[in-house]
């Protein structure tokens, strides 16, 4: 069997110095993600949920050498949903949803163009890295045990972005979502600003303040 370290025509050993800055590059934006994440989080006054991560850390390495996709699932945070709740102060919220409650969905999409969620595979020149934030919202409550992940979120697909869609086969609750650009929410007040905006708005499409 042939195989390269390294793809590339640079010395290997400048290669891999690029790999272990890479790696402490990603992890120090990670935390930075994070730390973002924990601001938004308690601008919105909503409280952790869930997560989903889309590249699932494998069980074990077994066939992972020839598989294509290997070392992507090695990367879990990369385009991670987070879910936290907003609720009226109802006992269980995750299964008993009052009217204008909140699911909202936060999805690091720190690489646009990388093909996730049947969208267009780009350079990572021509893409983009933002947050989409998602509200869903419980307009008209079910008289009975309902989970806001698995009978709500999960088949739910997401909507055109600035536009308001009812979930599906779940016609008391809608959706709303937009992009958020990274590079401008460079800091607190940076980041303020945008989620401002972001409410404004989402509050005049579903006709609820968020």
């Amino acid at each position: 069997m042939e195989f390269r370290i390294l793809n590339t025509t640079t010395n290997i050993n400048d290669a891999l110095l690029d790999v272990r800055k890479a790696y402490r590059l990603l992890a120090d934006y990670q935390q930075r993600i994070l730390e973002l994440l924990g601001f938004i989080r308690e601008e919105l006054n909503a409280d952790y949920y869930h997560q989903l991560t889309r590249n699932r850390l494998p069980r074990n390495m077994q066939g992972l050498d020839v598989s294509n996709n290997g070392g992507q699932r090695f990367l879990p945070f990369n385009d991670i949903s987070v879910l936290w709740l907003r609720n009226t102060g109802q006992e269980d919220p995750v299964h008993y949803h009052q009217k204008n409650d909140l699911l909202i969905d936060v999805w690091v999409r720190s690489d646009t163009g990388n093909g996730e969620d049947h969208e267009t595979v780009e350079s990572a020149e021509q893409s983009r890295s933002e947050l989409r934030i998602f509200f869903f919202l419980c307009v008209t409550p079910q008289e009975r045990q309902y989970n806001w992940y698995s009978q709500v979120w999960a088949k739910t697909y997401y909507p055109t972005l600035g536009e308001v869609a009812i979930c599906d086969d779940n016609p008391g609750y809608l959706t709303y979502g937009e992009a958020i650009c990274l590079s401008t929410l460079t800091d607190a007040p940076s980041t303020l600003e945008a989620i401002k905006g972001l409410r404004e708005r989402a509050s005049i499409k579903l006709g609820q303040a968020i």
